[in-house]
Order: structure tokens, then C-alpha cells, then sequence
């Protein structure tokens, strides 16, 4: 009988099963041995790329802050009447407390060495997971192409101060509606073409690049700092805080301000907080995270007020206040062309234009490649999912985001309202409700019997908790987007989005998982051991398990049925009766 198939059905096939992620390996460590819902970035991370070490976390955290929208931070907060200092503790404030939860929700990805795709499907279930995945993809995408433009700004600066008047005359043959000019859009096309390559390098293998960016990075925004303050024209008045803002506030109005303060500080460090597990899984232990909260305390405050610091030295020089750094740096070339500034100036933009893609990477294309492994993990890997997304930078033409569309940025910078509750009902299933246990094994089974399958696959804890939060917050979205368009109770509460919508998601998480429990186990081995983290020592596998890694075999394998583990040597071991020595885990 004849093939009902087309020829063009036939090829499109053809094309798809050569499109399938190969899980084919000349290492002893499998991949993609779970399933459908598991290929070799979505299983555990095996030792080989566990290579990230304390100071590498240090650094990656350091140096993120490093970057224009941390950097101009406190433009829209000078807007609202708030001084430099009151702005500063705002940063300070948010720093610790997303440090504490950066802590928290590293732990597990640093423990079972999975990343946010396959976590995610332990609080949220394994089809309910592809939503929240899908939140994080769309919007790291968006990012992704605005970043990329920022960074191209520095790069027009460097070719500014190498071709001089050729390139500020350089001839524009796009109308004004494109929003760019054919200069500008070389320098995307050129920006583009050189952090492409880095989409094809895995993440475990990126902690390198985050050092040397921890290095400089500071010691550009340092140099242009000092060279702000002490240039001629600013030596005798210094940095001018107060001709940046029109107005002051007081009272209760400061109160409002400095939350709403602590909201926007917030809505930029929000890509870390939930990207962490992409990061956190390719670590030895745990602990090796520990620096990483320490790296953010201590640059985010930095930055902002760096920022805060040349912008207002640029305004005593210049007349004007720029929040851009390309735009202070075109202006110091307005007014002082020679060599000597060129090469200072070509040397500070191409620092920024490097910290700003490596951001981009952690924040935006590694968790896209994630996310789309995740969605699609029969067909997509990390490195085919950081291609794709630098493909769809072109799609997003940022160039008009940015010009006109300032609403929608603004609803972007709503994007905390969204996922700082997904991030509380992961920090809050780990520590609270399952005591730091997970069943490896489970997260990927897509049936009725797994214990991440819940309802239909679903959980409906965590999606009533979500759904909670953000409608307690969502009506103050529509003020950004139109401003007087709701009452100043619905504002007030949204400026508060961050800490509402975490918390309030949190509570109703746990609470729901007392009323309605949760199994932390398969049913024929539910009575196991549930202490903290009694799974770690295996990394969540039971010996009864269909498959265990072969890396994993030795410590599985040496637990007995009873949850313990049976051991060597002489000092961990304890004498139960039973002619066994043995030792809790």
C-alpha cells in the first residue's frame, strides 16, 4: 500500500528527525535517559560540568549589576522627589532581601543540579510547569533584544571615537519612522555579530567570562567616576545631587516614595532571582553558592550610586543630566576632543559594551535556551535555544521599543507582579513543605502516578497562590501603562508589588499544602526517611528506581531499604544491633 504522506510532508519529517536532540554520548554519564520530558540539559548535571566554584558564583553576582539599567536606576526615583542617600538605602535594602532569597532558591538547583525548567515542575506540576516557563522565555526574549541595543550604544561611541566625523556624518538612508538611524543599526549589526559566537558556548562552561567582567567592569565605572569629579570645569563644585530634581517630598508621601523606590530597584534584579538554578545546578556542593548573595550586596548599591554620582558631576559639567552612560560619553567627546580622551573614552564604552552583553547572557539568552529546552525538549538544547533567541533579537527590533514604546517597557518592568510569586512558591515547596527532599526521577514522568503530576498534571496550590498575588497587584499595572486611570490605593499597593505579591503568594502556597498535602514520595516508598534533605546524598534517586545514573550507582546502591546509608569508615560509623555500621544521612 502506498504512503498517504506527501513529498512535502515526507521532507518536513525528514527535517524534524534530524532536528532531534541527540542524546548519544562517548562519556560514561547518560543523558536523556528519562523519557520524553528529558533530554541531556534537562536531567541532572553530571560531575564533568559541575565546575563552577565558589568565587566563580562571586563574581557572576558581582558582576551582573554591572549593567545601564542598574546603572540608571535612580532616574526615575530622582523623579519622584527621593535624594541621592534616600535612594541609596532603597538599594541596600533591596539588595539583602533579594540576597536572602537568592540564597534560598539556589539551594535546591545546587543540591539535585537541575536547572529552573525541571525545578520548576515540582511546585508548579509537570505540565502546569510549561506556564511558568513560558512567562520567563517571552519576556527574557524582549530583554534580550533591548540589551543588545544598549550594548550596541556603546559600540556607536567606540566607532565614534575611531572614525571621528565619519561616523556621526555617516549617511542615513532609513526614514524616521524606523526610529534608528543607519549608523546606529551598523552598530547593532556589528554588536551582534560579536557576542554571537558566545550563544554556542554552554553555560556550564561561562564562569570565566564572568571573572574577567568583575574585574573591569568596576574599573570603568570607577575611572569614568573619578574622571567626572575632578575634570577641570567640576574640580571646584563637584557632583551637583541637588539640580537633578525639581522636587522634594516628606512625610507620608517620602514613606510611598521610598517603597515605590525599593519596587524599581527591584524590578532589575528580578532576572537573577529566577534564573539562579541555570547557574546554581553546575556546582560540587551547595555551599559553593554561598558567596554569590555577598557579590550582589555589594555591587548593586555600588552601581547605583556610581551612576548616581556621574550623572550628577555631567550635570554640573555639561548643563545636562545624562542616565544614559553612552550619552555621557558622547557628550565628554562633544567637549573634549583629543587623542587622550578618545582612547579613554573608546577604552570605558568598550568595558560597558562587554559587561552589558555578558549580563545579557545570564539574564536573557542562557535562561531562553533553558526555557526552550524545557518546552520543547525533544527538538531543543540550551545552545540551539541561546541561537534561536539571538535570532529573535532582530524580530523584537528594539530600536522602536525603546523610542516610543514607553508604556510597554514600563509593563515590563511590571514583570516582578508575575514572577516574584512563582520564585515564592518554589523557595516555600523546598524548605517548608518538602523539607528539601525531591524525587528526581518523578519530574519526569508525565503520568498519573508520578507525584508531580497532580492534578492533570497541574498543581493547584501554586496556581491559586499565583493567581492570588497577582491580582492583588495587577490593577496598579494599568496606572503604568495610563497613568490616573485608578484610584491611589491600587497605586500605593502596586508600588509595594514586590513584597505583597512574594509574600502574600508564599503564605498562600503553605497554607494550601497544609490543608491539601503533598506527597513527597512515591507512594511505595513514602515511608522513607523525610529529615532535611535525607534525598541529597543520593541527589534524589532511590535504589528501587527504573533508572539511576551511572555516576550515581555506588551511593545508591549503598543505601538499604530502611533510608540509611551504609559506610567505611571507622569515625562515621554508629553500631545499631544489627551487625551493620551504619550513619543517618
Amino acid at each position: 500500500m502506498a504512503s498517504s504522506r506527501t513529498p512535502f510532508t515526507h521532507r518536513t519529517q525528514q527535517i524534524l528527525d534530524k532536528l532531534k536532540v541527540s542524546n548519544d554520548s562517548d562519556k560514561s554519564e547518560e543523558s536523556g535517559q528519562f523519557g520524553k520530558w528529558s533530554n541531556k540539559d534537562l536531567d541532572p548535571s553530571p560531575p564533568s560540568q559541575r565546575i563552577w566554584s565558589a568565587w566563580s558564583f562571586f563574581a557572576f553576582q558581582f558582576s551582573i549589576a554591572f549593567s545601564p539599567t542598574t546603572y540608571n536606576a535612580g532616574a526615575s526615583l530622582y523623579a519622584i522627589g527621593l535624594n541621592w542617600w534616600t535612594i541609596f538605602i532603597a538599594s541596600i535594602i533591596v539588595s539583602i532581601m533579594i540576597a536572602i532569597l537568592l540564597f534560598l532558591n539556589a539551594r535546591g538547583p545546587a543540591r539535585y543540579h537541575i536547572g529552573y525548567p525541571t525545578l520548576v515542575r515540582a511546585s508548579a506540576g509537570i505540565y502546569g510547569s510549561l506556564v511558568f516557563i513560558f512567562i520567563r522565555g517571552v519576556v527574557a526574549i524582549l530583554y534580550m533584544s533591548i540589551q543588545t541595543y544598549y550594548a550596541s550604544e556603546f559600540l556607536a561611541v567606540m566607532l565614534r571615537c575611531v572614525f571621528g566625523h565619519r561616523w556621526t556624518d555617516f549617511p542615513n538612508h532609513l526614514p524616521a519612522s524606523a526610529a534608528i538611524t543607519s549608523a546606529n543599526l551598523l552598530a547593532f549589526g556589528l554588536l551582534w555579530l560579536i557576542q554571537f559566537p558566545f550563544a554556542f558556548v554552554h553555560p556550564s562552561k561561562m564562569s570565566r567570562v564572568f571573572q574577567i567582567k568583575s574585574v573591569i567592569a568596576p574599573i570603568g565605572l570607577i575611572v569614568t567616576m573619578i574622571w567626572a569629579l575632578v575634570r577641570k570645569k567640576a574640580s571646584s563644585h563637584g557632583a551637583d545631587f541637588n539640580g537633578l530634581s525639581s522636587k522634594t517630598v516628606s512625610g507620608a508621601a517620602l514613606g510611598w516614595s521610598f517603597m515605590k523606590a525599593i519596587n524599581s530597584i527591584v524590578s532589575n534584579v528580578i532576572p537573577p532571582l529566577v534564573n539562579i538554578a541555570d547557574l546554581a545546578r553546575y556546582v560540587q556542593k551547595p555551599r559553593d553558592t554561598l558567596p554569590m548573595p555577598i557579590g550582589l550586596v555589594v555591587s548593586k548599591p555600588l552601581v547605583v550610586f556610581l551612576g548616581m554620582v556621574i550623572t550628577a558631576a555631567g550635570y554640573k559639567q555639561f548643563g545636562e543630566a545624562y542616565w544614559n552612560l553612552w550619552d555621557f560619553y558622547s557628550s565628554v567627546l562633544d567637549h573634549y576632543w583629543s587623542p587622550g580622551a578618545r582612547t579613554l573614552v573608546f577604552l570605558a564604552a568598550g568595558i560597558q559594551a562587554f559587561a552589558t552583553f555578558v549580563t545579557n547572557f545570564t539574564s536573557n539568552s542562557i535562561p531562553v535556551g533553558c526555557d526552550l529546552t524545557g518546552l520543547f525538549p525533544r527538538h531543543f538544547t540550551i545552545v540551539r535555544g541561546q541561537v534561536l533567541c539571538f535570532i529573535l533579537a532582530w524580530v523584537c527590533v528594539p530600536w522602536k521599543l525603546t523610542h516610543s514604546a514607553t508604556s510597554f517597557l514600563n509593563f515590563l518592568g511590571s514583570y516582578l507582579c508575575f514572577i516574584c510569586p512563582i520564585v515564592a512558591c518554589m523557595i516555600v515547596d523546598y524548605w517548608l513543605i518538602r523539607k528539601g527532599n525531591l524525587h528526581v526521577p518523578s519530574l519526569y514522568k508525565p503520568s498519573d502516578d508520578s507525584i508531580y503530576h497532580y492534578t492533570h498534571g497541574f498543581n493547584p496550590r501554586a496556581f491559586i497562590a499565583w493567581i492570588v498575588a497577582i491580582a492583588l497587584v495587577i490593577p496598579g499595572v494599568a496606572s503604568v501603562l495610563s497613568p490616573g486611570s485608578i484610584g491611589p490605593a491600587a497605586v500605593k499597593i502596586y508600588n509595594m508589588g514586590f513584597l505583597l505579591s512574594t509574600i502574600v503568594a508564599g503564605v498562600v502556597y503553605y497554607l494550601a499544602c497544609r490543608i491539601w498535602p503533598v506527597a513527597i514520595y512515591p507512594a511505595e516508598m513514602d515511608a522513607r526517611d523525610k529529615s532535611w534533605e535525607a534525598m541529597g546524598y543520593t541527589e534524589g534517586f532511590f535504589a528501587e528506581d527504573e533508572v539511576v545514573p551511572e555516576y550515581l550507582r555506588e551511593k545508591v546502591f549503598d543505601r538499604g531499604n530502611d533510608g540509611r546509608v551504609y559506610v567505611e569508615t571507622k569515625e562515621a560509623a554508629l553500631d545499631d544491633g544489627d551487625g551493620h555500621p551504619t550513619r543517618w544521612v
